[in-house]
């Protein structure tokens, strides 16, 4: 019996694919690749002598803590194409300290999914054809690095970046148990104790160039032990040195122990010197702030306050860590040295008496009553806004509120007897397209005989807002009862604005408050859960016989 010798694998398959390359339609320029985004009837595209390129208008971005930012990517083909592609657009982040990529955002066509810490807080903008810009609101201290736009169409890969840096502070920072006591991982964590972060060289190199002379070595956020000198003495490298960063290079992360040098940018709220007929104890002092509505300042708000604010105040306080500083942006005799900056007493016995720095932060939402929309004097809207634990926002507030991206068509009262809105997007119903982004103003009005809708403020809350798990939904009349039940009340709109925006209450299940609305918080925004922006959601007003959940209220000190 005869056997037939094999023919070599390698000659069977190359003879295999050269069969096949008429009818996979190998172009001339010898470049075939398949598609699976883009498919023509079988899933094949060609590119002849066709590139695609991406490119960014602004290498680098600047922008504050809480802001919102635009990261601007465009890609476009060369030549250009007759109809468009679905292509996949992925942005991803390189921390400025180093270490690995992380995915911010991938988007497919309108299919859009963001990832992590930037889940409901990243988006693309496509404003045009090509535009592949990234949105991030609610900016963060961390959110500094490189931004990676890749744009992907087949086999072709083609990407640019962009540099985010946060406008900030930095300061030195030395703990209560005295000079040189942190490791690495101390130093991270004391910085994020005083609402900041580990400052990175620039960071340093800059507050250097504006004046910073600090004679303690103190971790960076690579690694690096460094500090800055504007005026060389003896005791700080020597006078025979130019003035400088002087380095000590990178040191072990957990053996060697410095000081650090935190990074703090603007706030959200306000820092203020609590005017109280006596001094306190630390214990007091807390206590005080709480009961103003507020809570004890933290190191970096006191510094922010002082940078962006111009906070300036010659009467020592306490702050959250047990220190006692004050701040002046305006030398004067009896208040320190010559120069504005953040004057520290150390760490006082906490048994001693002093005065107190709180800080409060608000939310401005924008509030409609019962009966329709423009139906409030502006007494009225006082009256509405003390009932849901808030007050009239003021002008300044909703500014800021619009620059975090507070967006709303209907005019509402302001403190100062104002009647304005704020456009993010314009569109014609509200001022019409041709006006840009702003605050809009229709200018004071008769506070009697005028009605319109009311933007109230809330503080952060002195206790805490949840949704009641209940066996079975609920009437309104239920829904107060419940919650006395369990301890608390019904939560108020202001209430419920203060828990989504500095506590994070994320829930997708819609719930009676006091006046009778129905809304629910959304942080991480997620299908089946509304737009796909971070925002409470509201259902206006029900019949109070229907059967909802509910979100109660429980005071407490925090």
């Amino acid at each position: 019996m005869m056997v037939a010798h094999p023919r070599p694998l390698l000659v069977m398959l190359l003879q295999l694919f050269l069969s096949c390359l008429p009818a996979l339609g190998y172009s001339s320029n010898r470049f075939f690749y398949q598609d699976i985004l883009n498919g023509n009837g079988n899933g094949e595209i060609h590119f002849n002598g066709v590139k695609l390129h991406v490119d960014s208008s602004q290498p680098s971005v600047f922008a504050l803590r809480g802001s919102n930012a635009t990261l601007s990517c465009r890609y476009w083909y060369e030549p250009e194409l007759s109809s468009p592609r679905r292509v996949r657009v992925k942005w991803s982040w390189l921390p400025i300290v180093g270490g690995h990529e992380t995915d911010v955002l991938v988007a497919i066509g309108p299919r859009i999914h963001s990832f992590g810490d930037f889940r409901g807080r990243a988006r693309l903008r496509q404003d045009s054809p090509g535009d592949a810009s990234l949105v991030m609101t609610e900016l963060q201290l961390n959110d500094t690095g490189r931004y990676r736009c890749e744009v992907i169409d087949g086999l072709e890969d083609k990407s640019a970046t962009v540099d985010l840096e946060l406008r900030g502070v930095v300061f030195p920072y030395q703990p209560p148990h005295g000079r040189y006591n942190l490791t690495y991982h101390d130093a991270r964590q004391v910085c994020q104790e005083q609402d900041s972060t580990l400052a990175t060289f620039e960071q340093l190199f800059q507050a250097w160039e504006e004046g910073l002379d600090w004679c303690n070595a103190g971790w960076l956020a690579d690694g690096t032990v460094q500090y800055p000198i504007t005026k060389p003495r003896s005791p700080c490298g020597g006078l025979g040195l130019a003035p400088g960063v002087r380095s000590y290079g990178r040191r072990h992360r957990h053996l060697h122990r410095y000081d650090v040098f935190c990074f703090s940018s603007s706030l959200r709220g306000n820092v203020y010197y609590l005017q109280l007929p006596k001094k306190l104890n630390l214990t007091e002092a807390q206590q005080a702030c709480f009961n103003d509505g507020a809570q004890i300042a933290k190191v970096g708000q006191l510094y922010a306050a002082w940078k962006f604010m111009g906070l300036d105040r010659c009467d020592a306080g306490w702050l959250a860590d047990g220190s006692l500083r004050y701040p002046i942006t305006n030398p004067r005799r009896n208040c320190g040295p010559p120069e504005p900056g953040v004057r520290s007493f150390g760490f006082s016995p906490p048994h001693h008496k002093h005065g107190v720095y709180c800080y409060s932060a608000v939310v401005v939402f924008p509030y409609q009553p019962p009966h329709g929309r423009y139906n409030l004097t502006y007494h009225d809207a006082q009256k509405v806004c003390q009932e849901q634990d808030s007050t009239l926002a003021t002008f300044e507030q909703l500014f800021q509120a619009w620059k975090e991206g507070l967006n709303w068509c209907n005019a509402g009262w302001l403190a100062d007897g104002t009647v304005q809105y704020p456009i993010t997007k314009p569109r014609r119903p509200c001022g019409g397209l041709g006006l840009a982004p702003g605050v809009r103003s229709y200018g004071s009005r008769h506070r009697h005989l005028h009605r319109y809708d009311v933007f109230c403020s809330s503080s952060p809350l002195r206790g805490n807002v949840y949704y009641l798990q209940h066996p079975q939904k609920l009437n309104l009349t239920e829904a107060q009862q419940a919650c006395l039940d369990n301890g608390g009340q019904i939560a108020k709109v202001g209430q419920l604005y203060v828990a989504w925006r500095f506590m994070g209450l994320n829930s997708c299940d819609a719930g009676w408050l006091a006046d009778g609305s129905l809304r629910y918080p959304i942080t991480n925004p997620s299908r089946n859960c509304g737009p796909l922006e971070p925002g409470v959601r509201s259902f206006g007003f029900p019949p109070p016989y229907q059967k909802h959940g509910v979100y109660c209220y429980s005071a407490g000190m925090q």
